[in-house]
């Protein structure tokens, strides 16, 4: 039987936004979006840091960039439930897709603020399944 993890929310921080309004036209062609999830873990705190980068494209032009933080703190007992046998800390990838699930669901508002009354306005960043990406336990050294 699985225990409850109990975190908050401690930051969330945009760390890099750019457009790059050169690479911009009218033309609208199709929009690509690559995305990465990178996890941190700063031990002192009991800090989770799930960072997402999202870039998007036409014709291999970059179009925007943004590096979106969303800091998350633990409770004692749920980082001991994640340690194994010999003390390491371990993140598995169901837990490590519920926060960069919500970074990203978080990234997508603050890029929807950030482009209005721009050209990319009308690009809303499409949904991650995460579920798919995420297949290996991230382990705290």
């Amino acid at each position: 039987m699985e225990q409850q993890l109990y975190y908050k929310y401690v930051k969330m921080e945009l760390e890099q936004f750019a457009m790059f309004e050169e690479n911009i036209s009218n033309n609208k062609g199709d929009v690509e979006f690559q995305t990465q999830a990178l996890f941190s873990y700063d031990k002192k705190q009991s800090v989770l840091c799930s960072k997402i980068t999202a870039t998007m494209t036409i014709d291999n032009k970059s179009l925007m960039r943004a590096v979106f933080c969303s800091y998350f703190a633990f409770h004692k007992d749920s980082i001991e439930q994640m340690c194994n046998e010999e003390g390491k800390l371990v993140f598995p990838p169901h837990v490590l897709v519920q926060f960069a699930s919500l970074n990203y669901g978080s990234l997508r508002g603050v890029l929807f603020l950030k482009t209005q009354d721009t050209p990319l306005a009308d690009y809303i960043l499409p949904p991650a399944f995460f579920n798919q990406i995420i297949d290996k336990a991230f382990v705290a050294e």
